[in-house]
């Protein structure tokens, strides 16, 4: 998934994910292992060009998915150019609270933009917010 309202970044090279920071995040009191994308060619290239394995559960269960941070609040746009998993999408304030969720389809290149401006984004495999019933509400706790 690509965007974030960057302008700019290079979204070529997509798919590969090894040379992204990891950290993990809990989202009401969920674990999950997200990849960090906290530069603009990062934010800009997302979970592009990823195949279902490569955002699949780890062997234990924890979801994976990836934390798009940004420095300042903005109204984020994000689309899915490229990107053929299907996603869940979280929008948070800068005290990681989930403002509003999203259900996006792989490579409708519609925006979604937030309501209102955020701090960060959080993608995951669709159906991963609603297996483990996060949402509007819940905190993202970022170690």
């Amino acid at each position: 998934c690509g965007g974030g309202g960057d302008g700019g970044g290079d979204p070529s090279g997509g798919g590969s994910l090894d040379a992204l920071a990891r950290a993990r995040i809990s989202v009401d009191g969920v674990e999950i292992e997200a990849w960090l994308a906290r530069t603009p060619d990062e934010r800009a290239r997302g979970l592009m060009l990823v195949s279902e394995d490569d955002v699949a559960p780890l062997e234990d269960g924890t979801p994976r998915g990836m934390l798009f941070v940004y420095d300042e609040d903005r109204v984020l746009s994000f689309f899915m150019r490229d990107t053929f998993v299907p996603l869940d999408l979280a929008y948070a304030t800068a005290d990681g609270r989930i403002a509003e969720t999203h259900a996006l389809e792989p490579l409708d290149e519609t925006p979604v933009v937030a309501s209102r401006p955020v701090r960060f984004a959080l993608e995951a495999r669709r159906g991963t917010f609603a297996a483990f019933g996060i949402g509007v509400g819940d905190v993202i706790e970022i170690p």
